[in-house]
């Protein structure tokens, strides 16, 4: 075979072959931007408050939390798929700005799927769960006063910020100037001094938020140095410890349910360990814990977002030495995980960028979930765990269980049963309770059928609530029920489950209140183990219809058979005659003649003559009727000092 006969012969193998090349490596390719592309995220659960003062205040179990639902993305993700990789420097810098300021970066809200929602307390080593009431987003719930956040804005003023400390001072005018309605503040300006600031205003309503923009005014450029070294790290965990003073200032009447932390600063810690980034990760779980102070068992549990604005210094050979540390403690002390947040401000960018970053974060909180719950059950003890889980989701939603055995802000006798006042007032209404009578509370219980443990504990007429008595005293309460035992006025069950309960109406007056269809009854239902009641005070103590005790229909149905008894008598007695000794016989008919000879005549002679006379006479009366009622109403003498309704 000659060379060309060969290369034709060749030439299609070399051609499949090449095919074959292009066609594993289009494969290839095709993997590798299948396996750069990111996966989608799994939805994530965030519990980040659990607050129980309006149940507390109105009366009912009503538990609100504070929920988000994000589809999260690393900081190292979005960097990444934006290109910053290959980029050095400042380009670098703005790169990553310009990533995590593309809205739903980091974090995708996600809807809250209240069907599917399960929220869970341990109590008796078993899950109780919790019944869903509403869910509001946190931005379209701020008419209820609770709703806000406490924003704490650290300011760096130190020698090291040099000319940042303009751009720094203008980020926290923008967070001052956009405080919501609910919202508080406190400004913290620090420089390299580890326990003095070159100020610390009170937490300040957003109605006074003109009194944190003077103080910024005042401190118009930064301090001089006191030293080569700077404990950054010490001075960022003192100044959060600020949120232990919330409530301390008379000016705030609520405090709000979020809070959050604001660092502005270039990160510069020197000759201080405790600055290093290593240890920025360590602070971010002290915040992600939020217990302030961390040695509190007894303080609630908080997580703190916290949104770190680094300002880079001006390139130099010192800054580009350190810069890397200082850059890297101001991101990682960062939690966007629960609502914080991390950027970066160049020279010149102050006004722009602190209008997009305060968007930003406003944003995320405002997609947030208010979420209230019917939580019957509780575990009596100070401390609570709480799981939330959702069932059948898709996609899933993993469930948060960061609650483990942290107090929930409130003493767990003071957590009121859960009633269904509709129920209980529609079979009152129908069946309307009366001394002596049996009555039914519906609701959800936790005494698991053992009807000992509930009672009921009547307020006598007349009562009034003390306002000045301390409803949390036990003492107080111990003392009002000793006090309505006294008088007779406590029901004990008769029949109990985890739906009901049915006890006895003391048989007394006292407890009746008001006259005929406006007469009520009130009255304080009570776990005596759980040592936990329904509402007690004037707003909120469980009100009954009632009416007076009926009549006796026994007693009623016997004196009526009497009674006619009687009247039968007589009618008997008064048909068949009788005599009397006051009345004369009947005139004899006169005699028929005598004929002589003849027979006597037929039916002649001297007869009986009238029946006896006299009768039986009237019956023998038996008095007047018994009493209706207990005459005279209730307003008699008097019972005395009615206990305090606590």
């Amino acid at each position: 075979m000659n060379r060309s006969a060969a290369s034709a012969t060749h030439a299609p193998a070399r051609s499949l072959l090449a095919v074959a090349v292009r066609a594993l490596a289009a494969a290839l390719a095709l993997l590798l931007v299948l396996a750069a592309r990111p996966a989608s995220a799994a939805v994530e659960t965030k519990l980040l408050r659990i607050d129980p003062r309006a149940g507390v205040r109105d009366g009912a179990p009503l538990l609100t939390t504070v929920v988000e639902l994000v589809q999260f993305s690393s900081l190292s993700e979005v960097v990444s798929n934006n290109g910053c990789a290959a980029l050095r420097g400042d380009a670098y810098l703005n790169c990553l700005s310009a990533a995590v300021e593309t809205p739903n970066a980091i974090a995708k809200p996600f809807p809250f799927p209240d069907a599917q929602a399960r929220l869970f307390v341990r109590v008796d080593n078993a899950e109780s769960p919790a019944t869903f009431v509403s869910k509001t987003a946190w931005g379209a719930a701020k008419k209820d006063p609770l709703v806000g956040t406490a924003w704490l804005i650290a300011l760096d003023a130190s020698s090291m910020m040099g000319g940042r400390y303009q751009d720094a001072r203008e980020v926290a005018n923008q967070f001052i100037g956009a405080l919501g309605p609910n919202d508080l503040a406190k400004l913290i300006i620090f420089d390299d001094k580890l326990n003095a600031y070159r100020a610390n205003t009170a937490w300040t309503p957003a109605r006074d938020k003109a009194k944190l923009i003077a103080v910024l005014a005042a401190n118009g450029t930064p301090s001089a140095s006191s030293g080569s070294g700077r404990p950054f790290g010490g001075q960022v965990k003192n100044i959060a410890r600020a949120f232990g003073d919330l409530g301390n200032s008379g000016s705030v009447q609520n405090i709000p349910m979020m809070q959050a932390m604001v660092l502005l600063s270039n990160g510069a810690g020197r000759e201080d360990g405790g600055s290093v980034a290593a240890t920025a990760e360590v602070m971010k779980q002290f915040f992600n814990k939020g217990r302030f102070p961390e040695d509190n068992s007894a303080s609630p549990k908080t997580p703190l977002p916290v949104i770190s604005v680094y300002f880079p210094n001006a390139r130099g050979f010192v800054n580009d030495k350190l810069s890397l540390n200082d850059f890297q403690y101001m991101q990682d002390i960062a939690n966007p995980e629960i609502g914080g947040f991390f950027d970066i401000v160049q020279a010149g960018q102050s006004v722009t960028k602190a209008r997009t970053i305060v968007k930003l974060v406003n944003d995320r909180f405002d997609k947030m979930w208010v979420v209230k719950w019917k939580l019957a059950c509780l575990a009596p003890t100070v401390e609570q765990s709480f799981i939330l889980a959702f069932d059948n989701t898709s996609p899933p939603i993993k469930p948060d269980a960061t609650f483990k055995e942290v107090p929930l802000g409130v003493n767990p006798t003071q957590w009121p049963l859960d009633l269904n006042l509709a129920q209980t007032k529609l079979e009152a209404d129908a069946n309307p309770l009366h001394p002596g009578g049996t009555f039914r509370v519906y609701g959800n219980f936790c005494w698991g059928g053992d009807k000992t443990r509930a009672e009921a504990y009547f307020v006598p007429a007349g009562s009034k609530p003390d306002p000045n008595v301390n409803r949390n005293d036990p003492r107080v309460a111990q003392q009002a029920m000793q006090t309505i035992t006294a008088q007779n006025l406590r029901g004990g069950a008769l029949e109990a489950s985890d739906t009901f309960v049915s006890l006895q109406v003391p048989d007394d007056e006292k407890i009746l209140e008001g006259n005929g269809e406006q007469m009520i009854t009130r009255l304080v239902l009570y776990d005596n183990r759980a040592k936990r009641a329904s509402g007690y005070d004037e707003k909120t103590v469980l009100t009954l219809k009632a009416q007076k005790k009926p009549m006796n229909i026994l007693l009623i149905a016997g004196i009526g058979g009497g009674v006619v008894v009687i009247i039968l008598l007589l009618v008997v007695l008064l048909r068949g005659g009788g005599g009397g000794g006051k009345r004369g016989r009947s005139a004899a008919p006169p005699a028929a003649p005598v004929v002589a000879g003849g027979p006597a005549p037929y039916g002649g002679g001297g007869g009986y003559g009238a029946p006896p006379g006299g009768g039986y006479g009237a019956p023998g009366g038996y008095g007047g009727p018994p009493p209706g009622g207990q005459g005279g109403g209730y307003g008699g003498g008097g019972y005395g000092a009615a206990p305090p309704l606590v």
